[in-house]
């Protein structure tokens, strides 16, 4: 009979956990429910929003209206058929200037003229002045370019000594068995 009433009362502790539970989710669920019907809302007046404003920028840049602002506030003129030109008649790009190079030169940083030498005070002083040379690099396109023939060929890595820490490439090199 003990167990019996001992088995009751812990059913009826059970069954009100439960209903704790149930309740608690219920709750939640409401409350989500409200929140997203308030983000639903929100939504809706954002896109209420954008639609006034699309419709005032709409009304604002009607062209009529620009034009009378222009004619208004600015001094332009009807465009005339000498004001035109053809792509043919503009003058040629100008050759592309190297500024940083020139800038080298004016500094004496380029060519055999840039080593610097210390007299006795420490101070630096430059070395007998040479002429600079100047530089030409020619572009080829790339179906004329060919390697050297000359390539040194590539290096093996060296493998590490015994005890030295090995990089992954090697390791995975000495244990081919560990890809797969």
């Amino acid at each position: 009979m003990k167990i019996a009433r001992l088995l009751n009362v812990v059913a009826v502790l059970a069954l009100v956990g439960a209903a704790v539970t149930v309740y608690r989710i219920k709750y939640d669920a409401t409350m989500h429910s409200e929140h997203v019907t308030k983000l639903k809302r929100q939504i809706a007046q954002e896109k209420d929003t954008i639609a006034v404003l699309k419709a005032e920028w709409s009304f604002l840049a009607r062209p009529d209206r620009v034009q009378a602002f222009a004619e208004r506030h600015l001094e332009l003129k009807p465009l005339r058929q000498g004001q035109t030109i053809t792509v043919a008649s503009l003058p040629d790009r100008p050759a592309p200037v190297d500024e940083i190079g020139h800038k080298l030169e004016a500094l004496g940083l380029m060519g055999a003229d840039a080593s610097l030498a210390t007299d006795a005070s420490g101070e630096a002083k430059k070395a007998a002045a040479a002429p600079a040379k100047k530089t030409t690099i020619a572009v080829k396109p790339t179906s004329q370019l060919r390697a050297p023939v000359n390539r040194p060929a590539p290096q093996k890595p060296a493998t590490p000594k015994v005890g030295q820490p090995l990089n992954i490439t090697d390791f995975l090199r000495q244990n081919p068995g560990l890809l797969r």
